[in-house]
């Protein structure tokens, strides 16, 4: 027993930032590729999400090895699946409200998890420094769960969005809006105007402005402290 749980550590510590590029390659297929084909009716529902999502939570595993951040993982593979059938039987708000807590909840855990392994003591490697990228799509897949909640709640809090209907171009518009905010675009053709709305997008662009900055000073001092050992 002690034997094979010294082997799978080895392989976590071998594997552990070359993970870091495949979840950033999933992640973006995912968001820029199969998003926008699903929200066109190219591609169907969310099986290829489910696929790549089952493959995140192997990667996810590997990078930090904890069972709760899984867990956590399937919870919003679960839910999904059940606003897929749902939607299948008949479409209704419930659909997006799953949809978009399945979106926080692996948003939200991807942070913690990538966040510690880009910034935790060690060596820089590309794989890291591609995994910072990863954090910060993240940021922006998250922010679209909370767009979407609010939007839900409260159903004119942006302007130049139709009123949601229970379809994949939600999270296409969303996805959209959060990356304007995150690296501060702003085209201004779809605007927050209820407090709540704006009070995300606020956070969402300071979070766009300051990251790079500590992104850059965490590298550099990891880096530096990498060289003196």
């Amino acid at each position: 027993m002690t034997t094979k749980r010294n082997r799978f550590r080895d392989l976590r510590e071998r594997f552990h930032d070359p993970t870091l590029t495949v979840l950033t390659i999933l992640l973006a297929v995912l968001m820029f590729g199969i998003g926008p084909l699903q929200a066109v009716g190219i591609l169907g529902a969310h099986h290829f999400a489910i696929v790549m999502a089952l493959v995140m939570v192997a990667g996810i595993f590997i990078v930090s090895g904890s069972p709760l951040a899984v867990a956590a993982l399937l919870v919003a593979i679960a839910l999904v699946v059940v606003a897929t059938v749902l939607r299948l039987r008949q479409p209704s708000s419930l659909d997006l409200f799953l949809d978009a807590g399945a979106w926080a909840i692996a948003g939200l855990t991807l942070s913690f998890v990538v966040a510690r392994a880009v910034f935790a003591p060690g060596r820089i490697t590309s794989h890291r420094v591609v995994g910072a990228v990863l954090l910060y799509l993240v940021i922006g897949f998250t922010f679209t769960a909370f767009f979407c909640f609010v939007a839900l709640l409260e159903p004119n809090a942006f302007a130049g969005l139709r009123p949601l209907q229970d379809n994949l171009a939600v999270a296409s518009n969303f996805g959209y809006f959060s990356f304007v905010t995150l690296t501060s675009v702003g085209y201004g053709d779809i605007v927050p105007v209820h407090p709540y709305a704006r009070g995300f997008a606020n956070v969402e662009a300071i979070i766009g402005q300051l990251y790079p900055a500590t992104l850059l000073a965490r590298l550099v001092t990891l880096e530096v402290a990498g060289r003196q050992r």
